[in-house]
């Protein structure tokens, strides 16, 4: 058997009710990397409890940008 090959993709939202501060633009910043694990973790939730679930191997949140 082969292993299969995985697919990145990418996946943009809004998330209304985070006010941006020049902080997300700094991926050292503490409230970055704040922001970056809760978001992942929820995604991850998310995710895993759909329909491709049984295959995802976890996400990983990018930036964050005025929008």
């Amino acid at each position: 058997t082969t292993a299969a090959a995985v697919e990145h993709f990418t996946i943009n939202f809004t998330i209304t009710n985070l006010p941006y501060t020049s902080d997300l633009d700094n991926p050292d910043s503490a409230k970055f990397r704040a922001t970056q694990r809760v978001v992942n973790m929820l995604l991850d939730r998310l995710l895993k409890d759909s329909s491709i679930g049984p295959v995802f191997h976890g996400c990983e949140t990018t930036d964050f940008r005025y929008g």
